[in-house]
């Protein structure tokens, strides 16, 4: 077979998208290297073969030495781009960014791509316009289409949004998040909707993962029409699948934890890094997923001084590159880092939200898993607040197990033992923060934060040591953050009551989960 039809196959190994394929891909591309001289296409496939294979550090020398033999092809720069846009480098993405720029500024992988990386810095007017020039140029790429209505309901745009994804499913009607970002997005979805659902499931060329999908939108309909029985039943089909496809790493999360409380016990660490200058006033708000880590960003941000900035990773990868080691949290490391006055965490959660564009004093960070690294927090940031939520454990575990939390970090989230495995390190781990540093801790509750909002809003502000406002107690319309979460919808409305102890009604189709929390 000559080099062209070896190629093929390989291409045709990729296409199938499955660790088997992708491994018999890479065997058959590294043994076609040995026999031609160094070629830029070849390096650039062998990159995304190692890549798609989960190993995308391995991947960056095939795109390089891609790079280096052909400067002028486009595909390595768009793909060392990714890779540092998800690694959250934005120098390295913005660096490779403008290189296709220079070569191609009307690069439709290139437009995608960097609308991706404005996303990602909570820069929705640059990424939509990146989008809109997109569409000019194919209108009718799905990626396009969905990113752009994706911008379109963070922004609370949602029939604008709702329009796209019909559009979506009109063109390819296998694209299955689409389907569950309708239900999301529409309050009423007809039987004729529903139908189209159960023809799909029927069709040959539907995948395990695209079933997952069209499960869960079915179980979004039911849930609206008040079928609870059919409600639970694809609903469960759905997080089966969904949790066979992102196992729960149990040990992961309890190394961590303990490696933690274990370095943090008795320690005295929160008061090494006082003098630290810290660039922007940080208000982290953590806790369990669902329990109102969202609203009360919401109500921080419609304050003059503050910018809600939504989930930021940066703790949790400026924590791997520096203090983790065999996911274990390294003491030794951060006991030298504070011997040598070297704030490494802060310094490097600081270099990333540099690229943010924020001009208010504060900033909201609301990554909900940041719980965990409390005390980390409040050694590394002697001047951040900290928020820890609270609300009816069954109605968050309810939400949750409801919702497709498909990234690895919510991996927990798709079966009742795995919610009680991660609930009962929730609580080791903020209790035990709690006994250490209980006064820097503001807990506050997502009832009493209903029934009782405009009271408890000035407690919270003044904890966050911002005066009083009366536009934080109207969020619904004058919050500046965007919402890019589960919460789409219930954190733009005003404040309502009927979130509370929802999860009463579907206690029997949760029966283990709920008789232990």
């Amino acid at each position: 077979m000559n080099i062209e039809g070896q190629i093929q196959k390989i291409n045709e190994l990729v296409q199938k998208g499955n660790k088997a394929s992708y491994k018999l891909a890479l065997d058959k591309i590294i043994n076609l290297q040995k026999k031609i001289q160094p070629n830029s296409f070849v390096q650039n496939l062998t990159g995304l073969i190692v890549q798609r294979s989960g190993r995308m550090m391995d991947a960056i020398k095939y795109y390089e030495n891609s790079h280096s033999i052909d400067s002028n092809n486009i595909s390595p720069l768009n793909n060392l781009a990714y890779i540092y846009e998800k690694l959250k480098k934005w120098d390295l993405a913005k660096k490779y960014f403008d290189k296709v720029n220079q070569l191609d500024p009307n690069n439709l992988i290139y437009l995608i791509n960097i609308s991706n990386y404005y996303h990602s810095l909570n820069q929705l007017d640059k990424s939509t316009a990146v989008l809109k020039k997109a569409m000019k140029i194919a209108p009718k790429n799905i990626n396009v289409l969905y990113n752009l209505a994706r911008n379109y309901a963070n922004e609370g745009s949602f029939e604008d949004s709702i329009k796209l994804i019909e559009k979506v499913i009109e063109i390819n009607k296998h694209f299955s998040p689409a389907y569950v970002q309708l239900i999301n997005l529409k309050k009423n979805i007809d039987k004729k909707t529903l139908d189209n659902f159960f023809q799909l499931l029927n069709d040959k060329d539907i995948s395990v993962d695209q079933k997952a999908d069209i499960y869960l939108a079915i179980s979004y309909f039911y849930e609206k029409s008040g079928n609870d029985e059919k409600f639970f039943e694809f609903l469960n089909k759905a997080n089966s699948i969904y949790r066979e496809r992102i196992k729960f790493n149990r040990d992961k999360i309890s190394k961590l934890n303990l490696s933690l409380i274990n370095s943090f016990k008795n320690e005295g660490f929160e008061n090494k890094f006082n003098d630290y200058k810290e660039e922007k006033k940080i208000i982290f708000v953590c806790g369990l997923p669902r329990s109102g880590t969202t609203l009360i960003e919401q109500i921080l941000s419609s304050h003059s001084k503050v910018n809600g900035q939504g989930e930021l990773h940066y703790l949790s990868w400026g924590l791997a590159n520096t203090y983790l080691k065999d996911g274990k949290f390294d003491k030794l490391k951060f006991q030298q880092s504070i011997k040598n006055n070297e704030n490494l965490l802060a310094d490097s959660y600081f270099q990333s939200l540099k690229h943010h564009e924020i001009k208010e004093e504060y900033v909201v960070d609301k990554m909900p898993a940041n719980f965990q690294l409390i005390g980390l927090i409040n050694s590394c940031f002697p001047k951040a607040k900290i928020i820890l939520t609270n609300r009816n454990v069954k109605d968050v575990f309810f939400s949750i197990y409801k919702r497709n939390f498909t990234s690895e970090e919510m991996s927990w989230t798709f079966s009742e033992d795995d919610i009680l495995y991660f609930y009962d390190q929730f609580k080791e781990i903020t209790n035990f923060w709690k006994q250490q540093f209980g006064n820097s801790i503001y807990e506050i509750n997502y009832e009493n934060l209903i029934s009782d909002n405009e009271n408890e809003v000035k407690k919270l502000l003044d904890f966050c040591e911002l005066g009083f406002e009366k536009e934080c107690l109207d969020h619904s319309k004058n919050a500046k953050s965007k919402i890019s979460t589960a919460s789409l919808h219930q954190a733009r409305q005003p404040i309502y009551k009927s979130s509370i102890n929802n999860s009463k009604k579907y206690e029997k189709f949760l029966k283990k989960l709920f008789s232990k929390i």
